[in-house]
């Protein structure tokens, strides 16, 4: 019951956290294009994306760290730990300065990175340095938040960003109330969001790993550091697919079709990527547990959770994939109005069709890092990437599909991928039959066509004309279908332990 007791606690913090940035989403992103312009908009998430592009370095020193240090917490190596710690940090240390130069040449010459209009350039490099700020900050002090990662307490680390989202809120408010509205704000609200939350963690810290320090004199070690490298390498080939995949799109768009089409596939992109990151960390959320039971040697007791976390994660994240494939056209006439809501429910539509198919494998690709295999799968990812941008090159030099040629083909190698590689590799990664975790993931896309069905029903039903009836409507498609996937994708185990899970964050 502790377990059942900690899995609830992360599960309702992530799901808290989520909220709270599907209401900035919410209320600012159409205030914000009635405010400063649909084009004005697009270099929010196209900076942000940007600068993402970061991690593909950084991930490669720092993105196994907690599962080594994980390794030498629970087997009672303090000093281990301490080294890796110091290891990554002095990585990241250097790093840090490294970005500091790119990004004062990228703020320079933004204008000739990116087709900016001239109205906007101040902006824009505002936003730039905002984020820049962010990326080295986060560098120097993200070792304060393993503690909430090798100690399994994921809930602390999103009620951080619970309370990181509401100081974020009321900064943005603030900031529009007694100012001129600009795209500035939302990264400014970010930065002093971040120093809130960087007290939070180094609270964190103390309290749950008060033995591991910053000393690097002490505890610097060259060969962990290649070690920390050779392992995450493949992570940070893994995210250089990642940008290739998800990120390199609104760049694409926005060189070779210009910044209007970029601000209708922000906008189309908002709800989807609001998914796609609540489901990685919804996933992520078992990760730490799996970890835990591999240094344990628990294999099959981690095959079992494996299940039974594709299975939660199907059930509830395919209740806004399944309402917003069903409701989409009517969201974006409410959310957006003026807009061209058919093309931004198709643009939705596509872009959701490889979460309905692979949503559910999500808790798999934990395995990899877990069992730290990762150099298959990164390659695999790799080679997507690059397949996905040649092609999309291709069409859009040889058709007139435009952005359609962007959306379409990576709809198509992303649900390709989930359903061929990823259920097979993360089976054999624990050394388990190939077909291991294919009936658990065919009862996920069950459960998310029963949220289709039922929704597609209700709204033959009802007239979705309002912001009351819009969430009426979800609200009963919700209860419906998490009521008929208990009975209909789980089994009776998996109903006991969801109920057991409910019970003890409910205390009854």
């Amino acid at each position: 019951m502790s377990n059942n007791k900690q899995i609830a606690k992360n599960l309702s913090f992530n799901t808290a956290s989520f909220v709270i940035n599907f209401i900035i989403s919410f209320f600012f992103t159409p205030y914000l294009i009635r405010t400063v312009g649909k084009e004005a908009y697009s270099f929010f998430p196209l900076v942000n994306n940007m600068i993402g592009y970061s991690s593909i370095i950084t991930t490669a020193v720092g993105s196994m760290a907690g599962r080594f240090i994980t390794m030498r917490i629970y087997k009672n190596d303090v000093e281990g730990a301490n080294r890796y710690l110091n290891s990554m940090w002095v990585s990241n240390f250097f790093l840090s300065a490294l970005f500091t130069v790119i990004s004062v040449f990228c703020i320079v010459y933004i204008d000739k990175l990116l087709a900016v209009p001239e109205y906007l350039l101040a902006d824009v490099r505002w936003l730039f340095g905002c984020g820049a700020f962010s990326l080295v900050l986060g560098l120097l002090t993200g070792y304060l938040s393993l503690a909430t990662y090798v100690k399994n307490r994921v809930d602390l680390s999103s009620l951080q960003g619970v309370a990181c989202n509401l100081v974020r809120i009321l900064c943005v408010i603030a900031l529009f109330a007694f100012f001129n509205p600009s795209i500035v704000y939302m990264s400014l609200s970010a930065v002093v969001a971040g120093l809130v939350g960087l007290c939070i963690s180094y609270n964190f810290k103390q309290r749950l790993l008060p033995e591991l320090t910053i000393a690097p004199r002490r505890y610097f070690s060259f060969r962990l550091v290649k070690e920390l490298i050779s392992s995450g390498v493949w992570n940070s080939v893994n995210q250089l697919s990642n940008v290739l995949l998800y990120q390199l799109d609104l760049l694409i768009t926005n060189i070779f079709i210009g910044a209007a089409a970029t601000g209708d596939y922000a906008i189309a992109k908002t709800a989807p990527t609001l998914i796609l990151n609540f489901l990685a960390m919804f996933a992520g959320t078992f990760v730490p547990h799996f970890n835990i039971l591999y240094a344990q040697d628990k294999v099959d007791e981690l095959v079992k959770d494996v299940r039974k976390s594709m299975i939660i994660v199907s059930l509830f994240i395919g209740l806004p994939i399944g309402f917003l494939v069903v409701y989409s056209d009517c969201f974006y006439n409410l959310w957006v109005p003026g807009q061209d809501s058919n093309m931004l429910y198709w643009m939705t539509f596509i872009t959701l069709l490889p979460m309905i198919f692979g949503g559910s494998i999500n808790p798999v690709f934990g395995i990899y890092s877990v069992t730290n295999r990762l150099r298959i799968p990164s390659l695999v990812l790799l080679g997507a990437g690059l397949l996905n941008v040649a092609i999309i090159y291709i069409l859009l030099k040889t058709t007139s599909l435009g952005i359609w040629a962007i959306i379409i083909v990576s709809a198509i190698q992303g649900g390709l991928r989930n359903a061929l590689f990823s259920p097979v590799y993360g089976a054999l990664c624990l050394k388990r039959k190939w077909t291991t975790f294919y009936p658990t993931m065919l009862r996920g896309i069950l459960g998310m066509l029963v949220v289709v069905v039922i929704g597609a029903c209700l709204r033959s039903v009802f007239v979705v004309d309002s912001w009351m009836a819009f969430f009426g409507v979800g609200i009963i498609t919700c209860v419906f279908a998490l009521f008929a996937n208990c009975y209909i994708i789980m089994n009776r185990t998996e109903r006991q332990h969801l109920f057991a899970v409910a019970r003890t964050k409910l205390h009854i």
